[in-house]
């Protein structure tokens, strides 16, 4: 009896031992727990701006430290601090808080307790790719040819900006127009067109390294606005050749440092050159064969023939200045057939040797001939006075004419009635020397009567931009060309 009860007690004193023991690790959790844990309340954070940190980025790598701290109730807890990113691509930190800024947009780092992982603290980061380089592009479903974008009155057309990196920010881009009655261009680079015209549209920029005061010009866009009436909207327009092209390759274009040549070496170069639009004298042989010539009597080339009209087979045979191949209206038309996206306009001095419709007559009975009538439907007449109209088209219904001035009487009336006739037969554009000066009366002339203004002949690019500047739509040229102004643009000349 006396062993059983030692025994219990023995138990007894065992189980109280035991949870003696339990109770003093229990406290000496809760002890550590509040020492160590629970001590930790805060996480401090000195240097977050109101709206979140912003990184600004241009081409180098940004950074920027977070300075945070523990806020603990005694010595003892830990001050050790760890971070995550949302969205690393974003931004990144590091073991010890340092932010490097990665690509645009916007990310959460979160600073944690590592003594107490429920403390934590979210910080917004934005990361603001500033621009290296910006260029503007207008869209490209438009028409455009060498200088022109074609817009319609009831057309809203918006630049669209293109920054490097391509994420980077867009900002302080202005627009001007030369001729706001014509198009004008909103603060957010929208061009709204009032009337038939043309305008330059130039756009600037103030980088983030353009001295203080200034703005680089990134970008100039001539417009053309429609000056037909019969329709608001670009789809409703039927493009026409002159919208197509503004530069004509004058006499077939140069051949090397030769021009007015009308040779095969000439036009072959000038298809080269990207020309769309090319013109082409035309005379006739002795023995009545249309062959693509200036005239038979200032030209001198250089031939036994200079200043006389040979025969077909003379005119084949000798090259000019014994390097330059002639070129027959057969030819001319063999060489269309391969490129019969091309324009061809006509131009045959009336004089006691030529007449418009003789050689009109001949031209259109060899196309036939060849079996390449279709072509006609891309050959431009130049008229030079109102009564030749009707004796061609009753050779053939031509598509496309323009009236050249040149051998109008110089007199005010003439030429606003060969404007108006213009006008009236619906041509689109008409064409003037560009030595006679007159440029304002001209301009003046084509806005009246929403016509397109061609001049001849003009090679230098800054002659170009001043007479378009003054409202002249296109040019003829000998040397310059599509090719050399793509050449230039690449170049960052233009």
């Amino acid at each position: 009896m006396i062993k059983s009860t030692t025994k219990k007690t023995i138990k007894i004193r065992i189980i109280l031992t035991a949870g003696v023991l339990l109770a003093a690790a229990i406290a000496a959790v809760l002890i550590h727990h509040r020492l160590y844990v629970t001590a930790i309340r805060d996480i401090r954070i000195f240097n977050i701006p109101e709206e979140g940190y912003r990184l600004t980025r241009y081409g180098e790598e940004v950074k920027g430290a977070i300075a945070a701290r523990v806020e603990a109730d005694n010595e003892l807890a830990s001050r050790e601090l760890r971070y995550e990113s949302s969205d690393p691509e974003i931004v990144t930190v590091s073991e010890e808080g340092v932010l490097t800024a990665g690509k645009q947009g916007n990310a959460v780092v979160k600073v944690i307790s590592v003594g107490n992982p429920s403390v934590s603290r979210e910080l917004p980061v934005t990361v603001i790719q500033k621009a290296m380089s910006m260029q503007v592009a207008l869209p490209e479903e438009l028409p455009s040819n060498e200088y022109y974008y074609l817009i319609h009155r009831g057309d809203r057309v918006s630049f669209r900006a293109l920054p490097e990196p391509a994420d980077a920010l867009v900002e302080n881009l202005t627009y001007t127009s030369s001729r706001p009655s014509v198009a004008s261009v909103s603060e957010d680079g929208e061009i709204r067109a009032y009337k038939g015209g043309t305008s330059l549209i130039s756009v600037y920029w103030v980088s983030p390294y353009t001295p203080e005061g200034q703005k680089v010009l990134v970008g100039e866009f001539w417009v053309n606005v429609c000056r037909k009436t019969d329709h608001d909207s670009l789809a409703y327009h039927e493009l026409q050749w002159y919208e197509e092209s503004c530069l004509i390759a004058h006499a077939l274009g140069n051949a090397g440092d030769y021009k007015y040549t009308n040779t095969r070496d000439a036009l072959e170069e000038s298809i080269s050159e990207g020309f769309k639009v090319i013109e082409v004298d035309l005379a006739m042989t002795s023995d009545k064969e249309v062959v693509c010539r200036h005239n038979w009597k200032k030209d001198t080339f250089d031939v036994s023939y200079d200043g006389r009209i040979p025969d077909l087979a003379t005119f084949e045979k000798e090259k000019y200045f014994g390097t330059l191949t002639t070129l027959t209206a057969r030819g001319l038309l063999e060489i269309w057939a391969e490129h019969p996206e091309l324009y061809f306009i006509t131009d045959v001095k009336q004089d006691e040797n030529t007449d418009l419709p003789e050689v009109i007559e001949h031209f259109v009975a060899l196309a036939r001939e060849m079996g390449q009538e279709k072509l006609l439907e891309r050959l431009i007449v130049q008229l030079y006075n109102a009564e030749d109209y009707d004796k061609i088209n009753a050779i053939y219904p031509m598509k496309h004419w323009l009236f050249t001035f040149y051998q109008l009487p110089k007199t005010d009336e003439a030429e606003e009635a060969a404007a108006k006739y213009s006008k009236e037969m619906n041509f689109g554009a008409f064409t003037v020397p560009v030595k006679w000066k007159r440029t304002g009366y001209f301009t003046g002339l084509a806005e009246d009567y929403k016509m397109n203004l061609f001049v001849h002949v003009v090679d230098e690019p800054a002659e170009l931009r001043k007479y378009m500047k003054r409202g002249i739509y296109g040019f003829y040229t000998d040397y310059w060309s599509p090719k050399k102004l793509q050449e230039m643009r690449e170049n960052g000349e233009n």
